[in-house]
């Protein structure tokens, strides 16, 4: 453990609780962690930088080193390399990006359970594959928002049509429809998942049409602008993975985040009984995966519709809201 003091400046130590002598030395764990960007940055990173924060509340033994190359597959693969030989026991890579590098480095390291946010990338015995189910993200997200909405209209911003912007899409249009069979999803994207500027002028194209309920559907560093311009606007708007108030506090009405919690505590099982097995990890709101933000500081959502929208979520938990099959990963939610 300690040759991980002497990584790259990049790697950032998000800290650990201290653990008083010959306690639980056996059972250590550090997660390397590969994110996209810093988690002020962007709602994606900020949901794998919250779950990490609140697992080593829970776990003295653990500590995290997280580190920002991920858009880079090429700067990301040294230090990938230096997290496991420095004592990295399990590794945790969170962008699809990095699909052909997870897939060299995992043999020779077959020892240490790895994840990748992908889709079918599992490799055995240790490379799992984690997604989420972006149809009950888009559901959830839609249903709320067109019930917001005085004329059925709901702005849906995506970046890049990658799978998961086109499954989170299917979602949304059918849980608009759930709320109001009248409701119409515009469709804009802004061709980037960096642009901040891209994505506030989709967002104020939007808004000149009369849409004031809009999804920042990337959930990436281009949302960032979507997400000041709804602040400043007074629009209405959602998007998912960490708790967008960070940057909208009052016109942010909604976050479905993702806690990534699910994933990593099975691989921490994993590397401390040293028993590997690739898997397939869903977030869902049936294993709590998928979670949701309160409205405590908006005072768009009455008491009533929130207690329709619990409903609806303990539907999607239950699986008695239907949902079309998965395009992006068949077989799951």
């Amino acid at each position: 453990m300690a040759r991980l003091a002497q990584l790259a400046p990049m790697l950032i130590g998000i800290g650990a609780a201290l653990i008083p002598a010959g306690a639980q030395a056996q059972s250590e764990v550090t997660i390397g962690l590969i994110q996209e960007a810093r988690p002020e940055v962007e709602p994606w990173s900020l949901a794998w930088h919250d779950s990490v924060a609140a697992m080593m509340k829970k776990d003295p033994a653990l500590k995290v080193v997280e580190t920002f190359d991920a858009y880079d597959a090429t700067r990301a693969e040294p230090v990938i390399r230096q997290l496991l030989d420095g004592g990295a026991k399990v590794l945790a890579m969170s962008s699809f990006v990095l699909t052909d590098v997870a897939k060299a480095v995992a043999p020779e390291y077959p020892d240490v359970p790895m994840v990748l946010t992908s889709f079918g990338a599992m490799v055995q015995p240790n490379l799992s594959s984690a997604t989420a189910s972006y149809l009950e993200i888009g559901y959830s997200t839609c249903w709320l928002l067109t019930r917001l909405s005085d004329d059925g209209r709901v702005g849906f911003v995506g970046a890049q049509e990658a799978p998961f912007e086109t499954e989170t899409l299917a979602g949304c249009e059918v849980g608009a429809k759930a709320a109001n069979p009248s409701a119409a999803i515009t469709l804009v994207n802004t061709n980037s998942f960096t642009d901040p500027q891209a994505n506030r002028e989709q967002v104020q194209g939007l808004l000149d049409q009369g849409i004031t309920e809009i999804y920042l559907a990337s959930a990436t560093e281009d949302a960032l602008g979507g997400l000041r311009l709804c602040e400043s606007a007074k629009a209405r708007c959602a998007t998912w993975g960490g708790d967008a108030r960070k940057w909208a506090p009052t016109a942010s009405v909604l976050t479905v985040v993702l806690d990534w919690s699910v994933v990593l505590d099975g691989l921490i099982d994993q590397a401390r009984n040293g028993v590997t097995e690739a898997k397939t990890w869903d977030l869902t709101f049936g294993n709590k995966g998928l979670t949701v933000t309160d409205f405590k500081t908006t005072d768009a959502v009455s008491p009533e519709l929130e207690a329709e929208f619990n409903k609806m979520i303990a539907g999607l938990a239950d699986e008695s809201i239907a949902l079309p099959e998965s395009k992006a990963h068949p077989g799951y939610r």
